[in-house]
């Protein structure tokens, strides 16, 4: 049972990572595709967003961070993630903000800023959460560790 919660989080992880890439390939077709194909990918990026990443963070806030936060005996352990998940809100309200299809050059040029800086804190973020599935691992009886793995689950149980 211990397994499970590494495996569901890297089932989960696996299944935003092709949204996070397509972030980064939306950010590269800014000023080479038309406005409506970057219009479509953006739309489909954006459902992603509010039906998956979101839910993803507040997940990990309210199962996963209290956990790890107790094992290291320290209230304050897990404040860098958590203010990771700050500044991703406030890119994702960047992102969400801007209309592609009225947008200057220059916002085109602060959307794809944006969506880069998105990429790279989203996967460096998953990177550093994998590391602490593992902590958690070795340290969750049978029954803590599936109930986390469940939550986890339940985070992605309507995948886009």
């Amino acid at each position: 049972m211990i397994d499970s919660l590494p495996k569901v989080a890297h089932e989960h992880h696996a299944a935003l990572l092709p949204h996070i890439n397509a972030l980064a390939e939306i950010a590269d077709s800014i000023g080479q595709a038309t406005i409506d194909e970057l219009a479509e990918r953006i739309k489909v990026e954006q459902r992603f967003i509010t039906q998956q990443l979101v839910p993803h963070m507040h997940q990990a806030e309210s199962t996963l961070y209290p956990q790890l936060e107790r094992l290291m005996q320290n209230r304050h352990s897990m404040t860098p993630m958590r203010r990771e998940h700050v500044f991703l809100q406030r890119l994702i309200d960047e992102f969400t903000a801007i209309d592609i299809r009225h947008a200057s050059f220059g916002a085109q040029f602060r959307l794809r800023r944006i969506l880069y800086r998105m990429v790279a804190l989203i996967k460096t973020h998953l990177a550093e959460e994998d590391e602490y599935i593992k902590v958690l691992q070795g340290n969750l009886s049978a029954d803590e560790a599936a109930e986390l793995a469940s939550h986890l689950e339940h985070a992605t149980a309507d995948p886009i």
